[in-house]
């Protein structure tokens, strides 16, 4: 997740005494706006929770600021606001989502009050929910995978995005939302009625289908999923598979056609719409797709170049999105101009390319992603290795991977069948 402070009014209280209020944005979308001295409140309030372990906090000036004291606070907010986010205990805690939840309503002054709200699938049908203005993404989407008829169990596997949807144009996924977001403010936020929430499966390893395949519902929105990436031409199917699928999607043989999706190129990946590229020439047009550990972009330079480079996630030494926003006070995806820079490694020199593009925070959270579940997926390669060198031993020296960091959490075996270890441990070897 990407916080910024871009934007900082200069205001006054009902006292006179004036203060700076300042406009936080999660990815390129206002989450809320907050006084300095609420956060200094309540980074006390948390301290007492976590302990020292949080990021250090802004420190206090008693006197006068100058602009670049004052640009230096933004600056440390920013920093400050970014590893609180980041931080899975913290934001999972109530101490933060009711802080934050309240940010969110006052800041566009929402009372608290009971709505319908319409969550879409793929295939552009809706669920109509019962909630609240104030619920939470996580609560948000609780209800939709309820109301879909999917486990608790396979929540992990889903997220809620807003899209977007011309009448006659190209579908976008615009951005993932976060938890602690509020969809309603999200989406209440944005002035084009062609934005929707919809429920997608949040995953970049296609391998991972397996672990829904023993459920019916989430069976049906992998399915949904799939035709649409088939029918918006985000894989590349050939001729024969083309006509493979076509046949099943008459047939509707939902797992038939999962399976041979699985074996078409960018099946599961995230298209990210064309955009511009200085690479390999300045305005030249690129096509990006992440997934399956890899980003593949197809540059097409304004001289009738063509170029295909294919990047494995461990080619990629970083990546940033620069957010360069216009003079809106309310910014959104129409609203603002985004870069997404990386280096790659090619051979013993590293290589620099900068994408214009404003799916550069969605470009960003997939590769995050990626990185999330590659060592994941690694470890069961390994694990299995073990296992058929040597079945009388098992050692499960095994953590997850969370923004780049080993924890220990939770642990990897999620499906007891699919190692057929437990039940070969009786009581007495615990």
């Amino acid at each position: 997740m990407h916080i910024c402070i871009p934007v900082t009014e200069e205001l006054q209280d009902t006292l006179g005494c004036r203060f700076v209020l300042y406009s936080v944005y999660l990815e390129g979308f206002l989450l809320f706006k907050v006084r300095y001295k609420d956060l200094h409140l309540w980074n006390e309030q948390i301290h007492r929770v976590f302990g020292n372990g949080l990021p250090k906090f802004p420190p206090k000036h008693y006197l006068a600021m100058t602009k670049n004291m004052a640009n230096e606070r933004r600056l440390q907010l920013e920093q400050y606001l970014q590893q609180i986010v980041t931080d899975p205990v913290v934001t999972s805690s109530d101490i933060f989502m009711d802080y934050f939840r309240k940010l969110q309503m006052d800041t566009f002054n929402m009372p608290t009050v009971k709505l319908i709200l319409r969550v879409y699938v793929p295939d552009g049908a809706a669920v109509e929910l019962d909630v609240r203005t104030s619920d939470s993404a996580e609560r948000v989407l609780e209800a939709a995978l309820f109301r879909l008829g999917v486990s608790r169990e396979l929540a992990e596997y889903f997220s809620l995005f807003i899209t977007h949807k011309e009448a006659k144009g190209p579908f976008t996924v615009v951005k993932r939302i976060a938890a602690f977001e509020l969809p309603f403010l999200t989406i209440w936020n944005l002035e084009d009625d062609q934005f929707q929430i919809e429920v997608r499966k949040w995953y970049i390893n296609p391998s991972n289908d397996v672990m829904l395949m023993g459920s019916t519902e989430a069976i049906d929105i992998l399915y949904l999923q799939a035709v649409q990436e088939f029918q918006m031409d985000w894989t590349r199917p050939t001729k024969d598979q083309e006509q493979k699928l076509q046949h099943c999607l008459k047939e509707e043989n939902k797992l038939k056609f999962l399976e041979l999706m699985k074996t078409v190129e960018y099946y599961g990946y995230l298209q990210i719409a064309s955009c511009a590229s200085d690479y390999p020439e300045c305005d030249s047009e690129v096509n990006v797709w992440v997934g399956n550990n890899e980003m593949s972009c197809h540059f097409h330079s304004p001289g009738g170049h063509t170029e295909h480079l294919r990047l494995n996630i461990r080619d990629l030494i970083c990546w940033n999105v620069s957010l360069l926003p216009k003079k809106q006070e309310v910014m959104s995806p129409n609203h603002q101009h985004l870069e997404f820079k990386f280096e790659y490694q090619q051979g013993s020199s590293l290589k620099c390319i900068t994408i214009r593009t404003e799916q550069a925070f969605l470009l960003s959270s997939c590769l995050k992603k990626m990185l999330s579940e590659y060592p994941v997926h690694r470890s069961k390669e390994e694990l299995e290795i073990q296992v058929d060198r040597a079945q009388a031993t098992y050692k499960f020296n095994i953590r997850p991977v969370q923004n780049g960091v080993h924890t220990k959490k939770q642990t990897l075996l999620k499906d007891k069948a699919e190692y057929c270890l437990i039940d070969d441990i009786s009581d007495l070897n615990l």
